[in-house]
Formats: structure tokens, sequence, C-alpha cells
């Protein structure tokens, strides 16, 4: 399991402990960060039919297992968290599982991804710039299960306006995660309050904050990293970092889509799938 940068500042205070005790010239690698659906509500796949499943294999020995989700952004292209593909080689069998309601299992249809990239100014530090594609293979079949692709909201919501996040995630900070797509509400907290909370200048243009901060409760949670933020059936956000889940006070930060259209357009128009 990765570590999200919602959980960082429990690291800090343990590893300023561990470091305590470690002989000089110990070095520590960087904490990485990844998103995270707690007090969900079990939703069909048919409802967000624009919701996939991104799975590898750990091993040559393992099952292919649900590592991210992603978004149907045209019928041979999926848009997720650059952090879900940041750390994997070239030889890595990535599938796309479409029309699954189970977080790993045989429902839904496997598409092979042929490709996939992520924006080169993404850093793990920062979590900016956190956005990427995958090619597929074959072209999704919008025939079966209402299968389909969802489109980008230009406008960014007011403040207060309620979202809705979807994924397979974990239940509660640190798991268990859920076998079954869930989906909870949470509201648009403005960009403002969201550099108040983490820091200035740690949220950027790029990113938009949602939750209940007062009093916690309703969040995305691990696993649950590049999948979507929705508003009246339009993309706003993929799921990418924040403190914890569902804790009083700390909203989650997504990646705030409609300023990567442009990239993404160009990316997936060199690569012949748009």
């Amino acid at each position: 399991m990765r570590i999200t940068i919602r959980d960082m500042d429990i690291l800090r205070i343990s590893l300023i402990v561990f470091i305590s005790t470690l002989p000089t010239c110990v070095w520590l690698t960087e904490v990485k960060p990844e998103g995270r659906i707690v007090n969900g509500s079990q939703v069909d796949i048919a409802r967000h039919p624009y919701c996939v499943s991104l799975r590898y294999r750990r091993s040559n020995d393992s099952a292919y297992l649900h590592e991210c989700a992603g978004i149907i952004y045209s019928e041979r292209a999926v848009v997720t968290a650059a952090q879900c593909l940041a750390d994997l080689t070239e030889d890595t069998k990535l599938i796309v599982v479409g029309a699954a309601n189970k977080r790993n299992g045989t429902d839904g249809v496997v598409y092979p991804a042929a490709n996939w990239t992520y924006h080169p100014q993404f850093n793990y530090y920062t979590a900016d710039y956190d956005i990427g594609v995958v090619i597929l293979d074959t072209p999704f079949d919008f025939s079966y299960y209402g299968i389909r692709q969802i489109g980008v909201r230009e406008e960014r919501p007011a403040t207060g306006r309620n979202a809705l996040v979807i994924g397979w995630g974990y239940r509660e900070e640190w798991g268990p995660s859920s076998p079954h797509l869930e989906q909870t509400s949470v509201p648009i907290v403005g960009s403002d309050e969201c550099n108040s909370i983490y820091g200035a200048g740690e949220v950027t243009e790029r990113m938009i904050c949602a939750g209940k901060v007062a009093q916690g409760g309703n969040d995305a949670c691990q696993g649950d990293t590049g999948g979507p933020l929705i508003i009246d059936e339009e993309l706003v956000g993929l799921v990418s970092w924040g403190r914890g889940c569902g804790r009083p006070g700390y909203p989650t930060v997504y990646t705030y889509v409609a300023s990567f259209k442009s990239w993404i357009n160009e990316t997936l128009q060199v690569a012949g799938a748009l």
C-alpha cells in the first residue's frame, strides 16, 4: 500500500521517533502520496458507467488487482491520476476494467492498455500536475452495459456546491477496502480556505478541494486515487491527496481536470486516441 499525503503528519511524528534510534548514514526514501470512500453507500456501476478500475500484477505470480480508479474520456482513452502511473515499468501488464461493480473479480469487461503517460511536471512532493492518461489497445464497446465517456465541467463550481466522489477505496482510514463500488456526497471547499488549512501555496490553481470540513466523515480514501469528483454528470476532479480519510478539518484535494483539458487533448491527439 502506498502512503497518502493525508497521512504524512502521522508519519512525520513516527519517523522522528524512529530516526532518533537509527545510526548515522541511514537514509529514508521519500514518502509518496496517494488518494484514498468513507461513509459512502453502495452504488451500481450502471449509475456511473464512465468509472473504471485500473489493475495490474505486482509480481508474475499475483493476480490482477485494483490499484486505482479512472474515467473514460474517449473511446480509447482513460484519464487518471499521475501517481497511479508514475511507478509503472514498461513491461507492466496494465488492464482497464469497465462495467465492473466489484473491486476485484470477474465481472466487467477487460481492456488491455497499449501505453500510458502522465504530465511531465508531476512530482510526488507537491502532488501538483497529478494527471495522466491510459491509451487502450482496442476501443471501449459503448454498447455494453451502458459504458460511456464523460465530459469535463468547464466552470469551476461554487463553494458549497455538492459533488459526488466515487470509487472502490477504503471505508475508513487504513482500511478495510470496499469490495463494491461506492459513492458519497461532499461539498466544494474554496481554494482560500483549503490553502489556509494545508498551508499557503500548497493548493494550486490546478487543484480543487471538497469535503465536510467541520464534521468530516464523508470522504475518499486509499484505493480511490484517480477516481472522479462529479457534478451534474460532468467530471470536475480526480482524487489526488489530503490528510487522513474523513478527518474533521481536512478536505480532500482533487486534480482540477478542466485546467488540463488542453494537455489531455494534445496528448491523445498525438496518440491518435481522441
